[in-house]
Formats: structure tokens, sequence, C-alpha cells
């Protein structure tokens, strides 16, 4: 009797210890993922870093891949200020970004609440005002739809350079410093952005907010929280028809929106914690 007990015991010990190394591999697994879905780190900016939205100090750093934004970003800081670096490689989701820009928001108390954070958007887009003067027209042209895949997207790439040499605005928030709404890129606030199409097509985008203007400091470190939101085409009644970003007669961004189809339309964005890093 004792030994048919013992290999019981021995069985279910061994059935045990392996559901436990396999669940304990999937919370790896899982925690990894996570992981790389968003930076879990802090980082110092490289000495060199200039706002130009060209990607020369970030070539030999790790971005982190958010695939719910189609974005690989990196968030740093120096004793000043506090970095974002957005790389986009797909043609259709740069198109996004440039219908509605992306939003940065920070909450320097740690709090994943968009309302009490302090937000930028840029590219910024005033659908009323590109509307009226045609930088966003929406089009059901036939021949538009007939475009094959790589003519589209050449289009596409040179109507979001166009829009990227006209985006001289910045739509912030929250700023304690400032009631404005919409500033220049060219502001007294330190605030700095830019963007650009790079030769292989990407969208890469750059951003520095002064820590001042945040209310933080290195010398006494807190977890922020941030969120990173691609805002898309917010325009109603858009249905199974063709959006046109851009100016009459010049380069284009196209973009067919299907019947229920939401990737152009719809607001996609992550959230994540950063502490700020000391040198």
């Amino acid at each position: 009797m004792y030994h048919p007990s013992f290999q019981n015991m021995k069985s279910l010990f061994l059935k045990t210890t392996l559901c436990t190394a396999l669940l304990g591999g999937f919370v790896t697994v899982v925690l990894a993922q996570k992981t790389d879905e968003t930076q879990g780190f802090s980082r110092f900016a490289p000495p060199t870093i200039k706002i130009d939205g060209k990607n020369f100090e970030w070539k030999d750093i790790d971005f982190s891949v958010n695939k719910r934004t189609g974005l690989s970003y990196v968030i740093c800081n120096d004793d000043k200020n506090l970095y974002l670096v957005i790389k986009s490689t797909d043609v259709e989701n740069n198109t996004k970004i440039m219908a509605g820009g992306i939003t940065f928001s920070v909450n320097p108390d740690g709090k994943k609440k968009e309302k009490e954070s302090i937000s930028l958007t840029y590219p910024f887009v005033d659908q009323v005002r590109s509307s009226s003067s045609g930088a966003v027209v929406v089009s059901s042209s036939p021949m538009r739809k007939g475009l094959k895949d790589p003519m589209r997207d050449s289009i596409r790439v040179a109507g979001q350079k166009k829009k990227l040499e006209r985006a001289k605005e910045i739509k912030i928030n929250g700023f304690k410093n400032t009631s404005e709404t919409l500033i220049s890129i060219y502001n007294e606030y330190g605030i700095k952005t830019f963007a650009n199409i790079e030769k292989d097509n990407s969208f890469f985008y750059e951003l520095a907010i002064p820590l001042e203007a945040l209310g933080v400091s290195v010398a006494a470190p807190t977890e922020l929280a941030y969120n990173v939101k691609v805002n898309g085409l917010q325009m109603p009644g858009l249905d199974n028809r063709e959006i046109v970003v851009g100016p009459p007669g010049g380069g284009s961004a196209i973009v067919d929106v299907a019947v229920g189809s939401q990737a152009l339309t719809s607001s996609t964005d992550f959230w994540g914690k950063y502490t700020l890093a000391k040198h």
C-alpha cells in the first residue's frame, strides 16, 4: 500500500512542478512582451541631442515597439528637458498621424489620468480651418481608387512631406506658465518639436519639454505617468469614402475608409511610467 501511494505522490509532485514551471515561463513571456510594449527604464539623453526631426543621435539606441499604436519610441531626459522620440515605418499609419497628430500627455503626479495631465499635440491639424482651405478633403474619386499600391504610397508620402512643411503650430493644454492653447513651434516656452519623413518613408519625430514647465527636477526625481496617442482623423460621416490629406492639386496622402473600418478614424494610445534619470 505504501509504494502506490508514494508513486502517486511522486506523480503529483512532478505534475505540480511542471505546471509551476510552465506557468512561470508563461508569466515571464507575458512580462517580457509587456516590457517590450513600453519602455521600462530611465535613460539619460545623448549629449549631442538636437530637435530637428533627423535620426542622427538615435541610430545606436534600441527603441521600444508599441504594436497598438504602430510606433517605436524612446523617452529620456537630461538636466533640463524631457524628450520623446518617435518613429513610424508604416505609410498608412503615417497618414493617420498626419490626419490627427500625436498627443503626448505627462502627469507629474504619476497618475494615468489624461484630464489631470499636461499635453502637447503635433503635428496639429485644425479640422475646420483645414477643411475650408482644402488641406483635408473627403472624396470618392474612382480614378484615385484605381491607383496601384506603390503609386498610392508615393502620393501619400508626398502629401505627408508637404503637410509637415506647413505644420508650424503645437496644441498644448495644462501648462501652468501659459494659458495659450496653440503656440508656434518657435515659441518662448522652451518647447521644441520637429518631425521629418526620412528617405525610407518613415515618420521621425522629436520633442523636448522643459522639466521646469512640468514642475519636476532631476534633483528630486519622481515617477511620471505618460500617454502617447495617435489621434486619427476625427470627422463624422466618413463611411465608405476616400480621404485625401493635402492641398488640391498638390501632393496628397490618400486612404480609403471602408465600411466599418476604424483604422484611420479611431485613436490608439498607451500609458507608461518614467522616472527621471540622473547623469
